[in-house]
């Protein structure tokens, strides 16, 4: 399981195993948050199912159904807000990464007032770098010339 560490509070990636929870939990993290909307491919377990098996390994649990292809402002706010109400460390998950790590990141620019720019910038720096154009412009509408919220 490829893990994009955001910082010291928030990594991001994709689909974690069932046996990946407990080494995440060791990592310090506390709660999942998961993107993925329920009957997507490859799914190891539908989101219900998920949310009970990150429960019993000790861990919160958030799902937030994100489509990757009608991106919506609202649920970048709903991420940014479950890290937050969190108040410990996350990870947050998609099939592949690219969700989750663009919704960490937005997340983080809400609170420290960033840039789409900076966003993006950031993505590269941390090894992740947003490329896909789709993506790209949702950066842009959500974070825009930055305001911190």
């Amino acid at each position: 399981m490829k893990t994009v560490k955001i910082d010291d509070k928030l990594s991001s990636g994709g689909q974690p195993a069932v046996e990946d929870l407990a080494g995440l939990k060791a990592k310090g993290v506390g709660t999942i948050i998961n993107l993925r909307r329920p009957g997507e491919q490859n799914q190891p377990l539908d989101p219900v199912a998920w949310g009970e098996a990150v429960k019993a390994a000790g861990l919160a649990y958030v799902h937030i159904p994100v489509d990757p292809k009608n991106l919506d402002p609202a649920q970048a706010d709903a991420v940014a807000k479950a890290i937050e109400a969190a108040g410990g460390a996350c990870y947050v998950h998609c099939a592949a990464g690219g969700r989750a790590t663009t919704h960490a990141l937005l997340a983080r620019a809400k609170t420290a007032g960033h840039s789409a720019d900076e966003v993006l910038a950031k993505s590269h720096e941390v090894g992740a770098p947003i490329t896909d154009e789709g993506f790209k412009a949702f950066v842009r509408t959500v974070a825009g010339d930055g305001r911190k919220s």
